[in-house]
């Protein structure tokens, strides 16, 4: 299908955050350029239904139910759709034998363990609901979820909470990865110690700060087996493929998975790298309507690197963008098939994370929500005297001479020019290809494909960037400015997609957007 094209440019305007005392919150939606549509929305304190909690844990949620039993002897061999396992009538004889018996300690225990999920197999749910969109919009969807859900529950599971496929095959419910590293302050690491060459500037931890990861990303060590259980709980076939994973690049699936079956998915990890996973069927209408994520795979003897021996960062980002067609929706919610061809995609909603508008911008009246977009989203950090040249060590032991690390990752229909404010970004990777600084190339599609400055990152769709953010003093900070600063400094991100500009009226309020700040000095630090 066609996918829009927009290579606009604009400047880097520095936006100032509103006082404590703002009704809303620090954003200034007049400055933004949404003080009426996405302003009102604030104010009347609208918000999704899949608002996250917001609180880190690296032990496994309440909300996950034991898989449903299946016939795992054959799927794991095949990897293909199997059928559920039919558990067996019970007999007079086992029935009267069965009330003779007490039950013993042991199986006391082993009932307890029945109820704990399989970690070395994830099980995945096809679920479908309706979803609050940010101008209070229900909209079907249909997602990949954690638990069995109806399609008129009011909290649908429509999506996989961050897992962690560890070395040893299994896996751990964690939203910080490396697991166990310590969790960033709402998502912003504190520095080492001032910096006494640069003043208002600090050196930045190496090597110690864990990152928090959003709801759709399955995150892999190097060398770990992923296996997934897939329950298709939906009218219709449906697929589980991660792209580009397979040994030679090809994609790994499940197979078309009927109605009420299962089917299960096996695989080693493949290179260091992001990898987007989608339901391919009818491209793109399954994976614009929910089905999709993304499988981020992290050498764990290297876990601040993008992979061994290429950019060092302080914490890394994982932004998923997507767009939403509440037309599209609706045909199949009534039980028909779009025909992406005839019916052209008009997407109304964009989102970052799973938010859009002023949720994506952490500005609501709900702090869990705010929270969740500020460790996730939100890129923040304290300035640094930034070394493009040298992605690691800096002039003090245990300190890093380099920036943040964003995975923009594209799982929607439309071509985003991601435009950062502020600073611009070091792009060094696209789409699992590590980009020189020498010898670059011009791939099949006209890109130049060689490290590079750029404040607009044009990414299409189903294709991911990798690039770093300095979190460094702006170039226009004159030093009268540069010393008295006492407060954040906030930069706008927003895409320069026509059709992400314009939607639901202008001015962003279904838009993809977000922003990323600057801290102020530390209190006491010099």
């Amino acid at each position: 299908m066609d996918e829009v094209e927009n290579n606009g440019q604009q400047n880097n305007d520095g936006l100032a955050p509103l006082g404590e005392n703002a009704p809303v919150s620090r954003w200034s939606f007049v400055k933004y350029g949404a003080a009426t549509g996405l302003g009102a929305l604030a104010l009347a304190g609208a918000q999704p239904a899949h608002a996250k909690t917001g609180a880190p844990t690296a032990e496994p949620t309440d909300e996950a139910e034991a898989p449903e039993p299946t016939d795992v002897t054959t799927g794991l061999a095949t990897g293909v759709a199997t059928e559920e396992a039919e558990d067996p009538e019970p007999t007079d004889e086992a029935t009267d034998e069965a009330e003779d018996l007490e039950p013993t300690d042991e199986a006391t225990d082993e009932a307890e363990d029945a109820d704990e999920p399989d970690r070395e197999v994830l099980d995945v749910y096809i679920n479908e609901g309706y979803l609050k969109m940010v101008d209070d919009s229900l909209v079907y969807f249909r997602g990949f979820g954690d638990r069995p859900s109806e399609k008129n529950d009011a909290n649908p599971s429509l999506t996989i909470k961050p897992k962690v496929f560890l070395k040893d095959d299994t896996w751990v419910d964690s939203r910080v990865y490396p697991v166990g590293a310590p969790e960033p302050p709402r998502g912003t690491p504190t520095p080492l110690q001032p910096d006494p060459n640069n003043p208002g500037q600090y050196y930045v931890r190496r090597a110690y700060w864990g990152s928090f990861m959003p709801e759709r990303v399955i995150v892999a060590e190097t060398g770990s087996k992923i296996t997934l259980r897939v329950h298709n709980r939906l009218a219709k076939d449906h697929e589980f493929a991660i792209h580009k994973a397979g040994d030679d690049g090809e994609d790994v699936s499940t197979g078309k998975i009927a109605p009420g079956k299962v089917g299960t998915l096996e695989l080693k990890a493949p290179d260091p790298g992001i990898y987007i996973y989608s339901d391919p069927g009818n491209q793109p209408v399954e994976r614009t309507l929910g089905l999709y994520g993304a499988l981020v795979v992290m050498d764990p003897s290297d876990a601040w690197c993008i992979s061994p021996g290429q950019a060092e960062f302080e914490r890394q980002w994982v932004w998923l963008c997507h767009a939403v067609d509440p037309v599209w929706a609706n045909i199949e919610a009534k039980g028909g098939t779009v025909d992406p061809v005839r019916q052209k995609a008009v997407p109304r909603y964009f989102t970052l994370n799973g938010r859009s508008g002023y949720e994506s911008l952490g500005a609501t009246r709900n702090e869990a929500l705010n929270r969740a977009s500020d460790e996730e989203t939100s890129i923040s950090g304290y300035p640094r005297q930034f070394d493009a040249r040298e992605f690691t060590e800096g002039s003090t032991i245990g300190s890093l001479r380099g920036g943040q690390l964003v995975r923009i990752v594209n799982c929607g229909i439309v071509f985003h020019q991601m435009h950062f404010h502020g600073n611009h970004l070091w792009t060094v990777r696209c789409n699992n290809v590590d980009w020189g600084r020498t010898e670059g190339f011009v791939d099949e599609n006209g890109y130049v494909c060689i490290q590079q400055w750029e404040d607009v990152i044009k990414v299409r769709g189903m294709e991911t960037k990798e690039s770093i953010i300095p979190i460094k003093r702006p170039p226009d900070a004159v030093d009268q400015v540069w010393l008295s600063r006492n407060e954040d400094w906030y930069y706008p991100m927003h895409c320069h997609s026509e059709s992400s500009q314009t939607a639901a009226g202008g001015m962003y309020p279904g838009g993809l957007t977000a922003h990323w700040s600057i801290k102020a000095p530390l209190e006491g630090a010099t």
